[in-house]
């Protein structure tokens, strides 16, 4: 049995950290039902067995270049090839699955030419990886940050959107070198505050704030609540791989991002015209959702799938076998 779960209240809390992962505990005790010193030892409760933490990566405001490859590896070098993989900085994620491929990598370049270097330069050097198959992505429409637990009514929902207001811009532009000191001190911890990044970046806590609140209101930074997926609702995970006729791509990808189960809708420039990843409750559901997919959107062929067995790696953080944040 898991050592570990979450329960009603746990859920409540971590839905209002995806809505407003930054939020302070005093604002968050209204709509979870519980003081701010509770949750805020729950919190820590929950990060340190690594359930649930904040974590931040790049958003579409700033300049990168993503993609998604596919990995095929010999059955004894799944595991080699994956640790060796997980310490490049631009695999943001790795999953390991059953299907037509071993491995599927979430990067995250700065450039084309950065990609191109991974691909054609990095990724030969790997022992044990037998072919690859690369999907330049062209348009990102979902990511887990619209991804919801489902924990919380719409009524406190809204009473939490309206009561902490996304952050506005305090100033024009934020020097690139204070950018990436906020983005490092962040990517390891997302509820940071601002006396910390402060005193971590060697600027003054007005600064701090004002760089703070332009980089995530111009999505330069997005800071987002991860959940360990095998102690959630949802613990089955897998990829889908659709072909769409060039003229309804568009309109099929925006259709899909409104289903409740995707975490991950972008459209690609390669094989496949549209990759999709949802979370299930239960294996038997894959079958429920490719039957509505049927149903709804016809143009979409679902040209193969895979199921995530184990992540070692998620949005640059590594994961234990059951999918806990360690180190």
């Amino acid at each position: 049995m898991q050592e570990y779960y979450l329960d009603e209240r746990d859920l409540r809390l971590l839905h209002a950290l995806q809505i407003r992962p930054r939020a302070p505990w005093a604002a968050l005790a209204p709509i979870v039902g519980a003081d701010a010193v509770t949750l805020a030892r729950r919190w820590g409760a929950l990060e340190e067995a690594g359930l649930a933490w904040v974590t931040s990566y790049r958003g579409p405001g700033a300049k990168y270049t993503g993609a998604i490859i596919e990995i095929a590896c010999a059955p004894a070098s799944i595991a080699p090839a994956t640790a060796d993989l997980a310490d490049d900085e631009e695999v943001l994620s790795i999953d390991q699955t059953a299907g037509g491929r071993d491995l599927v990598l979430t990067l995250l370049c700065q450039s084309d030419a950065d990609l191109g270097r991974f691909v054609l330069d990095r990724l030969p050097a790997v022992a044990g990886i037998t072919s690859t198959r690369t999907h330049r992505g062209i348009r990102l429409l979902a990511d887990a940050q619209q991804w919801r637990l489902r924990s919380l009514l719409e009524r406190e929902i809204t009473q939490l959107e309206l009561a902490l207001p996304q952050p506005a811009a305090a100033q024009r532009g934020v020097p690139s070198e204070v950018e990436n000191e906020v983005a490092a001190i962040l990517r390891d911890d997302g509820r940071a505050s601002v006396a910390h990044i402060s005193q971590q970046a060697g600027i003054s806590p007005v600064r701090a704030k004002k760089a703070l609140s332009t980089i995530l209101a111009e999505r330069r930074l997005i800071v987002r609540l991860e959940v360990a997926r095998a102690y959630a609702p949802w613990p089955v995970s897998v990829w889908y791989f659709l072909r769409v006729p060039v003229t309804q791509v568009e309109a099929v990808a925006g259709r899909l991002v409104g289903l409740q189960e995707v975490r991950f809708v972008a459209t690609t420039g390669g094989l496949y015209s549209i990759l999709m990843m949802v979370w299930l409750r239960r294996i038997e559901d894959m079958t429920v959702l490719e039957r509505q997919l049927g149903e709804r959107l016809p143009f979409a062929e679902i040209m193969d799938r895979s199921i995530v067995l184990r992540t070692p790696k998620h949005m640059g953080k590594r994961l234990s076998a059951d999918g806990r944040r360690i180190g």
